[in-house]
């Protein structure tokens, strides 16, 4: 084949001139002389065909011989030369494009009509299809769900579920690890809080439980979980300084026990069971006490301190106070309720064993110190008070000539004083005036005792009286001498 172009022959099959570029035009031959007798050949049977006539029945009547008779014989016959045209070769890079995008193609096409898409569901809906998995108790079908949720998105109700599921499951650990990993990203989460104390009473990690309770402010959790606090043990005294008299007890607001230990040490379980109130010698104690409720759950340990100093009554009040006295007056004290008043006048301390006071004292006559204590039924003591009085009369009679007038006059009525002595320690005042006091002590056995009988003798005339003490009006009433039987 020769480009029309450039005159350069083309090999056979090539579409385009490898020198020029110019298209090779290919066009199959043709015979017009065949084709003119075909035509007037199917034209003269057309027209004998008729409308009405069955369509097979013409076809049969078709003159097929004459007509293929015809085309062989314009076939047989000698066709003038005619020049055909050619076409330029395309370049082989471009065939080899145009088949891989061709290729490329097809496959798209075959996978757009052979393959469906896959539905795409929500997270709504497979959270809604989790939650029917869970009332249904497929459990490890839930967990496998929310799962493949949690990979997308780490809602809180996707945790509170699946941490449900594995409690379901009786795998409370994956629950708690689940809501602390939760709760590291989202603190004081209330709902998430809440799922792991479930999670951990489950798995009965109670002092978990009471460090979570103690931490949070939420007093809405700390209400409804009340049952698993530990609350500090209360104390009825606090830290300070008491008498022997008073007793410390322990209170516990829940259900529970209280330990205690006496050294500063923090108590435990197996420290001393509060039983009973303390009753504390004198002296200082420490006591450590802590609150441990029925799920073990321990509370702060709290400490106090006392210093138990022994009790004390008031003490005595005087109504007489020591000093220096010209006139005798009678030594008065306030007279407690439910106590008794002890006094000593030489020197020692007064106690249970001493003199009873239970009406005034005659002031005694020179210089003397008193003592006096309270005690109560029970032993408990005043303090020791003490006064020192000093009576200096003045006087025409001395102390010796009252004490010696005393018997001689009791001689001259008749009266017996063989066995008796009489002696003068202190004075009284009547009516404006200054009396010794001389008191008969009884000699009939080995220790002098007072018989109870007492004179006054006036310490400027020397006349005597009989001396009786009024309790009703706490003083000294005078009798003459004379009256005396």
């Amino acid at each position: 084949m020769i480009c029309p172009k450039c005159g350069n022959e083309i090999e056979e099959g090539h579409l385009y001139c490898e020198v020029c570029g110019e298209e090779i035009q290919i066009v199959p031959d043709f015979d017009l002389q065949v084709e003119e007798s075909i035509h007037v050949t199917l034209s003269s049977v057309a027209g004998d065909v008729k409308p009405e006539q069955d369509l097979k029945a013409v076809t049969k009547e078709l003159p097929t011989q004459e007509v293929v008779q015809v085309i062989s014989t314009q076939q047989s016959k000698p066709s003038p030369t005619r020049k055909k045209r050619t076409f330029p070769q395309i370049p082989r890079r471009y065939l080899l494009y145009g088949g891989a995008a061709l290729g490329i193609l097809i496959i798209v096409l075959i996978l757009i009509f052979t393959l469906k898409p896959e539905k795409v569901v929500s997270y709504e809906e497979r959270f809604a299809q989790a939650q029917e998995s869970f009332r249904q108790q497929n459990y490890e079908e839930t967990v496998a769900s929310l799962q493949s949720l949690m990979e997308e998105e780490k809602r809180e109700e996707v945790i509170l579920l699946l941490a449900d599921s594995y409690l379901a499951m009786k795998d409370p650990g994956s629950a708690v690890s689940l809501c602390r990993e939760a709760l590291a990203r989202t603190p004081d989460d209330p709902k998430l809080t809440r799922k792991l104390l479930d999670a951990l009473i489950e798995k009965e990690d109670y002092d978990a439980v009471g460090e979570i309770l103690a931490s949070t402010g939420d007093e809405s959790i700390r209400s409804d979980y009340a049952a698993y606090l530990a609350p500090e043990p209360l104390f009825s005294l606090d830290s300070g300084t008491y008498t022997d008299d008073e007793q410390l007890s322990l209170i516990a607001e829940s259900d529970g026990s209280i330990y205690y230990t006496l050294d500063g040490s923090d108590p435990t379980n197996a420290s001393t069971l509060y039983r009973t109130p303390f009753v504390f010698d004198v002296g200082e104690h420490t006591v450590t006490a802590v609150f441990i409720n029925t799920y073990g759950i321990s509370s702060d340990p709290v400490q106090k301190k006392y210093v138990i100093e022994k009790k004390m009554l008031d003490d005595p009040v005087l109504l007489t106070e020591g000093g220096k006295y010209s006139d005798p007056l009678l030594i008065s004290l306030e007279k407690p309720v439910g106590a008794v008043i002890y006094y000593t006048d030489d020197g020692t301390e007064p106690g249970p064993e001493s003199n009873v006071y239970n009406q005034p004292i005659p002031m005694p006559i020179g210089e003397k110190t008193f003592k006096f204590i309270m005690i109560d039924p029970e032993g408990v003591t005043s303090n020791v008070i003490e006064a020192t009085y000093n009576l200096q009369m003045a006087a025409l009679i001395d102390v010796k000539m009252a004490e010696a007038a005393v018997p001689l006059m009791l001689k001259v009525g008749g009266n017996g004083v063989k066995q008796s002595e009489y002696l003068c320690t202190s004075a009284c005042r009547f009516q404006d005036r200054n009396y010794y006091l001389v008191e008969e002590y009884s000699l009939q056995t080995a220790d002098k005792v007072k018989t109870g009988r007492v004179f006054a003798v006036d310490v400027l005339t020397g006349e005597l009286y009989k001396a009786d003490m009024s309790s009703a009006k706490g003083e000294y009433q005078l009798t003459p001498f004379a009256a005396i039987q």
